[in-house]
């Protein structure tokens, strides 16, 4: 009998350590944490605000935010006054040669004959200032608004990224605990074996026992001297990973200043069964309304390409003719200016269909996120039944397991008293006590589960 349990205990640690290391693949200033000697204690509240700051999603999120800021200003003061300035120069290293009928000159010439005549200043010089500001533009005024969307749509993905971040960094928190308690789980249960060790050893010194009964322990000692090892590295990876995704240096010493039982005891379940699901109010469907909102902007911005455009111009030149390049000198030559203002009407007549397929394409596009906003409402709504199915599953499957360790725990107790009174052997007592340890380790699983199949739910609630 004896034999099989510890056949069963080599066969739940090996199970948890697979598990970590599954979890851990698929995981690859308002700080709530306290510093002693450099090492931070780290609470689930802390972990997540910590990477709310500082995760690099978040960063990039924040960064998107400003973009959009400067975004909206670029749209803005492309319809202020615009100015620019030209300053330009010309050498005519020779001047051109114009053709005039000598008659002109000397009515007695022949008519065929011309004189080679010059005309122009080596050196010329221009200063041109111009003013442009546009009236009205149907464009301009649709790709205001448009700006001002793109600048919620990224408040909006900042806000996705923060709740995305915190989920990330609660089930990695929740899988440091869990490696944390099945260290403490081997440990306890190593410590038994090492007891069971030294008494079989004693019988088998006095002939009670077979060597094969020793070895066998003996190799069942080792087993678990090597998945105690393992499940410290399992630890440090964990560890790892919280740090990376919280975007903290990896160098920094953490320690788990929280327990799966604390955490657990703070659910209460039956407000969070009762919450309905508000879709309207989930980040997923904010998303893809403002999306709906830019797409319905780029539809009216291609119609209004049929509109006319207006804009207004005023033009100062200064322009100077000079035999000599002095420019810069004080001289009685003049600087000529001229002045013109006016107003340009651009209107559109004729684009061979282009603005007309360009709508055509912008109603598709609108059409289609309208059907995917759909298909968020319909998927929200599912996701919500089955996170609250699997919270509830999860929490009936952890109120089975604490009956489980309170009958395990009380059979073990019984088993100290009698084995006190010397009506069992050690070895049975070693027994009990490791189908007690082995129940804990069961819960400690389904304490897991269930933190994160709250996790799920509070996600789809919009609660994280």
């Amino acid at each position: 009998m004896w034999k099989k349990n510890l056949s069963i205990n080599k066969f739940w640690v090996l199970f948890l350590l697979v598990f970590l290391s599954a979890q851990l693949s698929a995981a690859a200033n308002g700080l709530d944490m306290e510093k002693h000697d450099q090492v931070i204690r780290l609470t689930l509240k802390g972990a997540q605000d910590y990477a709310v700051k500082h995760a690099l999603e978040t960063r990039n999120a924040k960064l998107d935010i400003k973009e959009a800021k400067k975004k909206i200003w670029e749209t803005t003061a492309f319809g202020l006054p615009q100015i620019t300035t030209t300053v330009g120069y010309q050498n005519m290293l020779k001047l051109p040669t114009t053709l005039i009928p000598a008659i002109i000159f000397d009515p007695d010439a022949p008519e065929d004959e011309f004189l080679e005549l010059q005309f122009g200043v080596q050196h010329n010089a221009t200063v041109d200032i111009a003013v442009n500001q546009l009236l009205f533009s149907g464009p301009y005024i649709v790709g205001l608004r448009a700006a001002k969307i793109f600048l919620q749509l990224s408040k909006d993905q900042l806000k996705k990224s923060e709740i995305q971040v915190k989920e990330t960094v609660t089930r990695t928190y929740y899988l440091v605990l869990l490696a944390l308690e099945t260290k403490i789980t081997i440990e306890e249960n190593l410590k038994n074996l090492q007891r069971l060790l030294y008494e079989t050893r004693e019988l088998y010194q006095e002939g009670f026992l077979e060597e094969n009964d020793l070895d066998q322990i003996q190799l069942s000692v080792s087993n678990l001297n090597n998945a105690l090892r393992s499940i410290n590295r399992q630890i440090r990876i964990s560890q790892r990973l919280l740090k990376f995704q919280m975007g903290m240096s990896l160098e920094t010493e953490i320690q788990i200043s929280e327990n799966l039982g604390a955490i657990t005891r703070e659910i209460n379940a039956q407000e969070l069964l009762q919450l309905d699901l508000s879709i309207h109010n989930h980040i997923d469907y904010k998303i893809i309304t403002t999306q709906e909102k830019s797409l319905s902007l780029v539809l009216k911005k291609e119609i209004t390409e049929y509109f006319p455009s207006i804009a207004a111009f005023f033009n100062y030149t200064l322009t100077a003719m000079r035999d000599e390049f002095n420019f810069f000198r004080n001289t009685d030559e003049s600087w000529f200016p001229s002045m013109i203002a006016g107003i340009n009407i651009t209107i559109p007549i004729f684009d061979s269909g282009i603005k007309a397929a360009k709508i055509q394409q912008a109603k598709y596009q609108l059409q289609k996120i309208r059907n995917s906003k759909k298909q968020v409402e319909e998927g929200l709504q599912l996701h919500y039944t089955q996170a609250k199915s699997e919270f509830a599953d999860a929490l009936e499957n952890s109120k089975t397991n604490v009956a489980n360790v309170q009958l395990a725990r009380k059979i073990y107790n019984k088993a100290t008293i009698k084995y006190k009174e010397g009506l069992i052997a050690s070895l049975e007592l070693i027994q009990l006590h490791n189908q007690y340890l082995n129940a804990e380790a069961t819960y400690i699983r389904t304490m897991v589960d269930l933190l994160n199949a709250k996790t799920k739910l509070d996600v789809v609630l919009n609660r994280l």
